[in-house]
């Protein structure tokens, strides 16, 4: 076969980009874990402290 992989531009090549990708998706899902799971509580307090 002659058939050759075409580079999809979708998907960056450089291994440093997709740490990069990988660094901001993971820390994403931390912040959004972090605002989830902080709001009842500061809620709670803002409640108690009237």
């Amino acid at each position: 076969m002659t058939n050759q992989a075409k580079p999809n531009l979708r998907y960056p090549a450089c291994p440093r980009v997709q740490k990069i990708q990988d660094f901001l998706l993971v820390s994403s899902f931390a912040l959004w874990a972090a605002v989830l799971g902080l709001s009842p509580v500061l809620a709670f307090h803002v409640l108690m402290a009237n």
